[in-house]
């Protein structure tokens, strides 16, 4: 029986053998080809009629022939990843707890219900993640991811998706009731966290009539917050506080109870100390009202376990769930304010007892946590205090899951939806429709939203006054908010939605405090407008923050393709808020953001989405300079024009006046108002005499960032006042164009204060024409400059980084050796971390991020933001500095070296003289007199 297998368990002879068929499939079509061969060779025999048979394959090789198979598809199709974002058809939504119809009904017949709000708070504290958990509970079902991650519904854009944070803002509109079943509309903006996106909570701020701030409680009130919290008062806004990820004081910090009372206590009094030291606290319109949990303003929240509660609303659960015949408001009061003894079951103010918010409050929850991680099935005293405490009963099958899922669930039928948050937010005023000098119809386009296929724009618009339909023409107001033929057009409106998020919903009719999505209007606007009724007159956009320092040259790999590349960049502009974009005179297009993280995003959108994935060449990340002076002017040096009939002389002197500077950037000093009315600022506030303060004619550059003044300081003895007035807007011209492109390198000249010392005009209106003033005033501001020790300035970051105590020494060491310095540091109460603010150049901090990460081995994270303009070292007209080649610039001589560089890169020749700007008789006794070296 053994001899009929092989010693590998195969039957001998088997026809199923492997080898066998193998070696018999072998021979067969061995065969088969010998049989073929000897087929056509008789075939070939009998048709041949040569008398010398000729074998053509007798010394070559067969020639085989293989047909090619023509097809435009592919054999594996690839996943289709050319979506910029993703976007849900609404009617494949799970469902809804209520109609949008209605909601939109609502919105158009009590606009009082309506509440606009921000969300608002430093990097990763829990933002997008409240939100989710306040959208889950509009929804009858929803499934949830398998891995239990957070979904993030309001971060569709790809880059928020992959990097896990928000980069743009997110509209999202909820129809939520309150305890009474009393139903408001939220128009709710998630805003980034990031530093680099500031411009985009700042916009969203613009349009809200409250904002959320949403704090994490182990960072407490971080440096981002602060920034926030600056705005919110600016603008005047009521706050709502979020105290959010309080898990974390439980299974991270492990604190006791009272500690933990402590942590949340001494963050809500940091904030409110600093709202109360803040420079607009006295014009702060809601002043009176501190952040207090007893005034309902204040929120706990645990994004990750899907659950938060106000004082009030665990109130209100209390007392339904006993039965007490209390007012849940004087309730809520004494959870705060009081202390609890509890052998007498009394409140009291006695210090020597807990607090009612401990008692109350925060043991519960310890406990729900405590036996939920350690009980096990059998034991019922997590059962126990769910029903003693709050009289909640879950089932057997919900005790056997997974800890994380068992919270969720406890804590759901607990504190139910979204009660608490309404409860708090529904007091934040309802919008009130504009009055006076406006258009029928007003609104404000907030920003320009790009489709999933990137090939048009919608609008995310906030309306003001009246309605907006679907079909209607409306003006829309370009960037420049004037009311020329070039800069509004008449547009119809193709599309009108309410914003979801990662989907939105078609309505025919929006009205006057809705937050709405517009198609069809977008094709005037770079990044945001005004739109209104055809006719009357519009009001001007909100100033925003301009902190693009930081800048990157491209060009497409393939010139030819370089109006896919500007096509892309028009859309990119578009898209980002805070992308400026130049040209320089060589050609090179740049890009500036705020920093490197911007423009990772910028850059990423234009290559794979904006331009389908062009080869685009990128430069070394740069930042831009501004340029200024130390030292009043030598000389008081005439400039003429070509043709002689016009001479002006300006001096330069140093604007000293920190103070007047913010002032003016501030935008608090407007030079259309009365003249009258900027002289009594300038007297009142800054000391002023009255001559000087009526001599002031403008300001520059465009950014007004460390400005420059230009001022009339010639006398009616020495200076046709008749003629020098009939030319002031075309010297103001002049002195805009000097100051926005100064002599050094091209860039804004800022914090100097030019003088109009003497003027000779022509009498000839052809001979003062602009084109004769302008360039003359012009050179003559570049004199005034570089007669007066010119500096080149550089932009600095501020660097806030948390990380533990043992990495301080290294990152000082880091930045040490990137010119930068740690200016202080601060213990995170309750925590082992400490809060480190340093500078930095901003030109230094091109991969400091990444050393920092590396060299404390992922211990200290840090965010840069740009805080001010500083002087580099070194004199940039010095020809006899040294400038090593292929080693770092001695300190010394970095002005030099940024200046050659930079004038290379610009396609800028010659050296920096004043030779170029007067005349060459004056230039040579200037020379001579000591002048000039």
């Amino acid at each position: 029986m053994d001899q009929e297998y092989d010693e590998f368990g195969n039957l001998i002879g088997d026809p199923f053998d492997s080898d066998a068929e193998s070696s018999s499939n072998s021979m067969l079509s061995d065969a088969e080809a010998l049989d073929d061969q000897q087929s056509l060779h008789e075939q070939n025999e009998s048709t041949s009629q040569a008398l010398i048979k000729h074998d053509n394959n007798a010394h070559q090789p067969e020639i085989t022939y293989v047909a090619p198979q023509i097809t435009n598809e592919a054999i594996i199709t690839p996943a289709d990843d050319t979506h910029i974002k993703i976007e849900i058809d609404h009617s494949k939504l799970p469902p809804l707890k209520y109609d949008y119809q209605y909601v939109n009904s609502l919105a158009n017949q009590l606009p009082e219900r309506i509440r606009n709000i921000s969300v608002v708070g430093g990097l990763h504290s829990g933002k997008t993640s409240f939100l989710d958990h306040l959208i889950y509970d509009t929804y009858t079902s929803v499934p949830r991811k398998s891995d239990d991650k957070p979904t993030r519904l309001l971060d569709n854009h790809r880059l928020e998706i992959d990097r896990g944070i928000s980069i743009k803002n997110s509209p999202m509109t909820l129809l939520l009731p309150d305890l009474s079943q009393k139903s408001y509309i939220f128009n709710l903006m998630d805003t980034p966290g990031h530093f680099n996106f500031l411009n985009e909570s700042n916009t969203s701020l613009n349009h809200v009539e409250g904002a959320v701030l949403v704090v994490d409680i182990v960072e407490g009130f971080t440096p981002r917050d602060k920034q926030i919290v600056s705005r919110i008062l600016l603008n005047n806004k009521p706050i709502v506080l979020v105290i959010n990820k309080i898990d974390r004081l439980i299974l991270e910090l492990n604190l006791p109870v009272n500690e933990s009372y402590l942590k949340i206590n001494v963050t809500i009094d940091e904030i409110n100390q600093f709202i109360k030291n803040h420079e607009f606290f006295s014009l702060y319109k809601y002043n009176h009202k501190p952040l207090l949990p007893n005034l309902n303003n204040v929120i706990f929240s645990s994004a990750l376990f899907e659950f938060h509660f106000s004082v009030l609303s665990f109130a209100q659960l209390y007392i339904d769930a006993n039965q007490f015949e209390i007012d849940p408001r004087v309730f809520a009061k004494r959870l705060w304010t009081d202390h609890y003894d509890k052998a007498n079951s009394t409140f009291t103010k006695t210090a020597k007892f807990p607090t009612a918010f401990e008692s109350f409050i925060l043991e519960p929850i310890y406990k729900i946590f405590t036996h939920t991680l350690t009980s096990s099935l059998s034991d019922n005293k997590l059962e126990k205090i769910l029903w003693s405490n709050f009289g909640v009963k879950l089932s057997k099958q919900q005790y056997r899951q997974d800890h994380r899922k068992l919270l969720k669930d406890i804590f759901k039928a607990i504190f139910g939806g979204y009660n608490g948050f309404v409860e708090a937010v529904k007091d934040i005023e309802a919008p009130v429709e504009v009055k006076g000098p406006h258009p029928s119809v007003f609104a404000k386009i907030i920003s320009l939203i790009e489709s999933p296929d990137t090939l048009k724009f919608s609008a995310l618009v906030r309306i003001y006054k009246g309605s907006l339909e679907l079909g209607q023409k409306v003006k829309v107001i370009g960037d420049n908010f004037s009311e020329d033929d070039e800069n509004f057009k008449i547009e119809t409106i193709d599309g009108l939605f309410i914003p979801g998020g990662r989907y939105s919903i078609p309505i025919a009719k929006a009205s006057a405090g809705s937050v709405v999505i517009v198609d069809g209007i977008d094709s005037i606007i770079s990044k945001k407008s005004t739109t209104s009724s055809i006719t009357q007159q519009l009001i001007n956009n909100d100033k925003l923050h301009d902190k693009s320092v930081f800048k990157v040259a491209i060009q497409p790999e393939n010139p030819s393709e370089l109006p896919k590349l500007l096509q892309g960049i028009r859309n990119v502009n578009k898209s980002y808020i805070s992308c400026n974009i130049n040209v320089e005179e060589s050609g090179e297009i740049v890009l500036y953001g705020p920093g490197e993280l911007y423009l990772d995003c910028i850059l990423h959108d234009l290559r794979f989405y904006f331009t389908k994935d062009l080869e685009i060449k990128v430069s070394d990340p740069m930042t831009r300079f501004s340029e200024t002076i130390i030292e009043t002017s030598a000389a008081k040096i005439p400039v003429s024009t070509k043709s002689g009939h016009n001479q002006v002389s300006i001096t330069a002197e140093p604007v000293q006046d920190s103070k007047l500077s913010k002032f003016i950037e501030a935008g608090k000093l407007d030079l259309s108002q009365p003249i009258r009315t900027t002289s009594k600022i300038m007297r009142n506030d800054f000391g002023w005499d009255a001559l000087a303060a009526r001599s002031i004619w403008s300001f520059g550059p465009e950014d007004m960032q460390f400005p420059n003044i230009l001022m009339d300081d010639t006398l009616e003895s020495e200076t046709n006042k008749e003629l020098i007035y009939s030319v002031k807007d075309s010297i103001s011209l002049g002195f805009k164009w000097s100051v926005n492109e100064g002599p050094l390198c091209n860039e804004p000249i800022r914090g100097t204060k030019f003088k109009i010392l003497d003027a000779v005009l022509s009498g000839s209106e052809i001979q003062r024409s602009s084109a004769q003033i302008i360039p003359m005033t012009r050179r003559a501001c570049y004199t005034g400059f570089l007669t007066a020790t010119p500096r080149l300035m550089e932009p600095i970051y501020t660097v806030y980084l948390t990380c533990t105590e043992a990495c301080i020494r290294i990152v000082s060491k880091i930045l040490l050796g990137r010119r930068g310095y740690i200016l202080n540091r601060k213990p995170i109460p309750a925590t082992k971390l400490f809060e480190v603010e340093g500078m930095v150049p901003v030109i230094e901090s091109v991969g400091l991020e990444t050393d920092i990460r590396l060299h404390t081995q992922g211990q200290a994270m840090c965010m840069f933001d740009f805080n001010k303009w500083e002087i580099v070292p070194g004199d940039p007209l010095d020809q006899d500095c040294f400038l090593p080649t292929l080693k770092p610039v001695p300190e010394e001589s970095l002005a030099r070296d940024f200046v050659t560089k930079t004038r290379k890169r610009k396609g800028l020749t010659g050296e920096i003289t004043l030779e170029k700007y007067i005349d060459q008789e004056l230039y040579a006794r200037l020379k001579e007199s000591g002048v000039v070296v």
